[in-house]
């Protein structure tokens, strides 16, 4: 009697089982990430580290706004003395211009 009771009941006992594996698996799966997209996200996170580590520190960028403000005022310095010799060239090139009229 209870063999048969087995027998009838089995497949309904097996698909519920099955049914509730399932649903836990649906609910796994949505409450932790995958493999596959834990390792995308560590790969993405070590490129941005070393993409960090490339950059210039702190100390690097204070010594070239540094250089720069120093390269600026050479090249006003320059520009004062090339003046003179920008004036006498226009000078020369309207003197030239006036003797082939």
């Amino acid at each position: 009697m209870e063999l048969d009771w087995v027998k009838a009941w089995w497949p309904i006992v097996w698909a519920g089982v099955l049914t509730v594996v399932q649903v836990i698996q649906i609910l796994l799966s949505k409450t932790y990430a995958r493999r596959e997209e834990v390792e995308k996200v560590r790969r993405d996170m070590d490129e941005l580290k070393a993409q960090v580590d490339a950059m210039p520190t702190r100390e690097e960028m204070t010594k070239l706004t540094l250089e720069l403000s120093e390269a600026r005022g050479d090249m006003k310095e320059l520009r004062a003395h090339i003046q003179p010799v920008e004036h006498l060239a226009q000078l020369l090139l309207e003197q030239r211009l006036n003797e082939n009229k």
